[in-house]
């Protein structure tokens, strides 16, 4: 049952940020706010700053920022509504309570995390003590696995007879196939793993969840002519593969730690891992990585490493890589091994190699782009143009212009080849990819492109579809100043400065966001709120901006963003009279007088604006003269 937003609301309310934040953190004031060494990352300086009076907090260093409800997943690894009961119960706040149904459903799991329990034990005692066990403790052994780590991650083996577990366990045949354990047969419940050596999978508290069972090679399956190598426990209530990943309770302390995870493709993968000295292993259980794991994942590093198969790692993947990297700010590389080699097996030859290979993990776009030129004929002029049109479409899938401008460089450098016209070939190349995606999308077959554009220029400053994330550092720039003062005070009192701070005095299209999204909130808490549901880059410069609230006078401010604006405006009204010297098109006499007079009327009250006296008055002119656009005549000098 879902948390009322009213209680959320109350919790947010109740809570002491500075006395939660102080159970963790060593504080000391500075001004408004108070300051100390981040809990999210190592430091020795203290760049930590909590705003007590607003309820949230933000690091100048790692850039974790939020409110109470925030700072509770981070530091403790929960999800949305485990934090705000935490902090309900806190606070003394009462939350709705759960269903009959519900506390039903929570009892019916906890029987069968007990059943699960008691055949962890069960496997792992026929693994260790019985005769078949031999053969299985020798396959393991062969694999690298020693007994020490069997122990550690709880590996047994499940009896040749499929009705042994069932008689041992002695639970209701429903309980057994709800468990995930197996199946009925002629009213018997039989094992789905018999015969197999058994990997219990764990969810991150460490709770069993469900099993992945191998077969032993050379082994004969009864009934199973070709048995598939991996089985896995069916979907449950408590158990989903889209989610859930394996070894995430043995890795996750010190994935915090190093602030990396590394994700591989099956069970033995992750154990070599942690074997060799890595344990930030973890792998998705009998499924292809999916936004869920990563949504998981995250709330424990930000930083990902693929470690498949080379070409597992860019197939089908490619776009959902890049839209999972904006959507949860994730930073994805891919670990790149010797031909034929996998974890598991280079662990066991050299766990040096297999550490250097995490080490030298590259960004997504430079993996698929080194393993396109690993293989390319860069021989001939023919070939280069080849391989450059292979590589200009890798790049293409790329939603970021910046870094597609980056990697297009490369490709000229590699393939000796000007890279103004490969500028030119990749803008046709990702209007192409744009297409397929939306035809895809739509279950139609992609359209032929448009022609390519004459004016490359104005080509490259449409907008493209799918907004590009912006650095912290390039909208902390000193340009930017005058408009995240705007923001920061529009923050502080949003009903009232609304009209003052319009969306058109604003250029970038992070502050256009946030002044909009602020636009529509009437106080400060309903700021902090609507901050969730902005896109990466504005959320991250507004919390940025909360922590440190401005002591500047509006009238001040705003008179700033008024200046640009009318510096913008008298420079297009310039460049159409340019246009025409340059023989562009001769201006007809009416549109010239208008120009003419917008010209005098604007520069007249910029000249006002910078005067003390004539100041407020020349804010509000111009903010009216502004808003009704430069296509009416001027008011009257």
């Amino acid at each position: 049952m879902s948390i009322s937003p009213a209680d959320i609301a109350a919790v947010r309310e109740r809570v002491d940020m500075l006395a939660l934040v102080r159970e963790h953190v060593a504080l000391r004031r500075v001004g408004t706010r108070f300051i100390g060494l981040c809990p999210f990352h190592s430091e020795s300086t203290p760049s930590f700053s909590v705003n007590p009076a607003l309820g949230v907090y933000y690091c100048f260093g790692c850039h974790a920022s939020g409110d109470a409800i925030s700072f509770v997943r981070q530091m403790e690894h929960l999800e949305f509504q485990e934090a705000v009961e935490v902090l309900a119960q806190r606070a003394g706040v009462s939350i709705a309570r759960e269903s009959a149904e519900e506390s039903e459903r929570r009892r019916e799991t906890r029987k069968i995390r007990e059943v699960l329990e008691a055949a962890i034990v069960f496997y792992r005692s026929h693994l260790e003590g019985s005769p078949e066990g031999r053969e299985a403790r020798s396959y393991l052994a062969s694999r690298g696995i020693t007994p020490e780590i069997e122990d550690r991650f709880q590996i047994g083996l499940a009896p040749t007879d499929a009705g042994r577990l069932f008689s041992h366990l002695k639970v209701s045949p429903a309980l057994f196939v709800a468990a995930g354990l197996g199946y009925e047969a002629g009213g018997r419940a039989r094992d789905m793993f018999a015969g197999r050596i058994v990997f219990p999978i764990f969810d991150a508290s460490g709770n069993a969840v469900a099993f992945g069972g191998r077969v032993i090679p050379g082994r004969s399956y009864t009934g199973e002519g070709e048995p598939p190598k991996y089985k896995n426990s069916p979907e449950t209530d408590y158990y989903h593969k889209r989610r859930t990943l394996y070894g995430l309770n043995w890795a996750k302390a010190e994935i915090v730690r190093g602030d990396r995870a590394v994700i591989c493709e099956g069970y033995t993968d992750v154990i070599a891992f942690h074997a060799s000295g890595l344990p930030i292993a973890v792998a998705t259980c009998g499924t292809a990585l999916t936004e869920d794991h990563l949504d998981r994942l995250k709330n424990f590093s930000k930083n990902v490493i693929l470690a498949f198969d080379g070409d597992k790692a860019g197939a089908n993947a490619t776009e959902r890589i890049y839209e999972w990297e904006r959507k949860f700010k994730l930073n994805v590389k891919v670990a790149a091994f010797p031909e034929g080699e996998d974890p598991a097996s280079l662990a066991q030859k050299d766990p040096a190699l297999l550490a250097a290979c995490v080490e030298s993990a590259q960004p997504f776009m430079a993996f698929r782009l080194n393993r396109h030129f690993a293989s390319a004929d860069l021989s001939s002029i023919e070939a280069r143009f080849s391989a450059s049109s292979e590589a200009l479409a890798i790049i293409a899938e790329h939603p970021d212009q910046l870094v597609r401008g980056q990697y297009v460089m490369q490709v000229a450098d590699r393939c000796r080849l000007d890279v103004r016209e490969l500028e030119r070939r990749l803008e046709v190349e990702v209007r192409r990819a744009r297409a397929r995606s939306r035809a895809t999308a739509k279950g139609e077959t992609p359209e032929p492109p448009p022609p390519e554009p004459d004016d490359l220029e104005a080509a490259a400053s449409r907008p493209a579809p799918n907004a590009p994330r912006f650095s912290l550092a390039e909208l902390l720039d000193a340009s930017q100043r005058p408009y995240n003062e705007a923001i920061r005070q529009l923050a502080a009192r949003p009903g009232e400065l609304s009209a003052f701070m319009p969306e058109f005095l604003f250029a970038h299209p992070v502050h256009v966001e946030l002044v909009r999204s602020l636009g529509a909130c009437l106080t400060p808490d309903e700021v902090v709120e609507t901050a969730e549901k902005l896109s990466p880059s504005a959320r991250g410069l507004l919390m940025r901006l909360l922590i440190d609230p401005s002591s500047e006078d509006e009238v001040d401010v705003i008179s700033r963003l008024v200046e640009r604006h009318a510096e913008r405006a008298v420079d297009t009204l310039m460049r159409e009279v340019r246009r025409e010297d340059d023989g562009a098109g001769s201006l007809d006499p009416e549109r010239a007088m208008a120009i003419s007079g917008s010209l005098s009327y604007i520069r007249k009250w910029q000249g006002r604006l910078r005067e003390a006296e004539t100041r407020d008055e020349a804010v509000g002119v111009l903010l009216a003269y502004f808003a009704e656009g430069l296509e009416d005549e001027p008011t009257a000098i």
